[in-house]
């Protein structure tokens, strides 16, 4: 079975690095360069995970999460959120209590990003 994910990033060679790589490990991957376009793709094709840049055009990925966490067809979606700039504890206390699930820092440790991903999949297959 293929997992659904979308992608949600601006900077287009994060973008289709992390494309690529997920396609690879044999995802189903959808992508967007702005936070209203990745929610109106979520909303189309409900993905198990959604992986988002925190600083966005139009919505950005705290928005993002806060309208995905809200929104009972979606709420079940888990959401990594990803930054350059806010890396420091305050901040991460932040993003969790914005409703993502996990934080990865850029530049990003793909290795790290697929195990986020397999843990990610053995909750959602467990629950």
């Amino acid at each position: 079975m293929s997992y659904k994910i979308v992608i949600v990033e601006d900077e287009k060679v994060t973008l289709r690095l992390l494309e690529h790589t997920l396609k690879q490990a044999g995802f189903e991957v959808f992508t967007a360069c702005d936070g209203s376009s990745g929610l109106k793709i979520i909303r189309d094709h409900i993905p198990a995970i959604v992986i988002s840049d925190i600083l966005l055009p139009i919505v950005d990925g705290l928005e993002l999460t806060k309208k995905i966490k809200e929104d009972p067809k979606l709420a079940r979606i888990k959401i990594i959120l990803m930054s350059a700039v806010y890396k420091n504890q305050a901040y991460r206390t932040f993003i969790h209590e914005s409703g993502a699930d996990y934080f990865i820092e850029k530049p990003l440790d793909m290795k790290k990003l697929l195990d986020y991903l397999k843990e990610i999949l053995l909750s959602v297959s467990s629950a």
